[in-house]
């Protein structure tokens, strides 16, 4: 349930995103947004560690 409003809630359906489908939707978003600056930056680091391996 997510809350609309002071007295409004309704279900949301929730669904699984492959990895890749993350990867595209974040690498795609605003970077001013806190949650998609924190998912590029976990994406960078970890195509780092892959590339040092």
């Amino acid at each position: 349930m997510i809350e609309l409003g002071k007295s409004v809630k309704r279900e949301v359906e929730s669904i699984k995103l492959s990895r890749y489908a993350c990867y595209l939707i974040v690498q795609n978003a605003d970077p001013a947004k806190e949650v998609v600056a924190l998912g590029q930056t976990y994406f960078a680091v970890q195509t780092r560690l892959q590339e040092i391996r």
